[in-house]
């Protein structure tokens, strides 16, 4: 009796933390697409309206650039890109060996406004390469704004000329 009072005490028990845990472990699950949009969206709408024109685009565009381009030649070299990744690693692992107080998040958090990189077009390698039409091995505001236009249009599947919800919609 006491060997299925305990198994059931253990079910029991088990199905409660069970119960307990999921919804903290479904709060970590991956955004959907709907919701990656809408953070985009939010991210870029400088006027918000609750769309994102090309002009909106080049505007960020802009500012990521001068982010990237630390030494203010009008350039971004593959180093500068990848300083401004290795930083962001670096700030990461710091925050994960911090206590992760509320204060460490508040300080995490206004350290990133100027560590965390942008989305600027040419950030991974094959894509630097792309985008540096003219082969001089570092990237112009030109160029990146140029790939932020193709980007924007690739984006803008309705052709309304803003990036907005209905650009995110699946079709079945």
């Amino acid at each position: 009796m006491t060997t299925k009072t305990l198994l059931l005490g253990f079910v029991a028990a088990t199905i409660a933390v069970t119960g307990a845990v999921s919804p903290s472990l479904a709060a970590r699950e991956k955004p959907t697409r709907e919701q990656r949009a809408e953070f985009m969206i939010k991210r870029l709408d400088a006027n918000k309206d609750g769309k994102v024109s090309l002009d909106e685009v080049r505007a960020r565009t802009e500012i990521a650039f001068k982010a990237f381009d630390t030494d203010g030649n009008g350039q971004v070299s593959q180093d500068e890109m990848k300083a401004k990744r290795q930083a962001f690693r670096e700030a990461r692992k710091e925050w994960r060996e911090s206590g992760k107080t509320e204060e460490a998040r508040a300080e995490f958090r206004e350290k990133m406004k100027d560590i965390r990189p942008a989305m600027l077009p040419g950030m991974r390698p094959k894509a630097f390469k792309r985008v540096d039409a003219d082969n001089n091995g570092s990237l112009s505001l030109a160029e990146v704004t140029e790939q932020a236009g193709k980007m924007f249009k690739r984006r803008d599947t309705n052709g309304d000329g803003f990036i907005d919800a209905a650009d995110f919609t699946r079709k079945i």
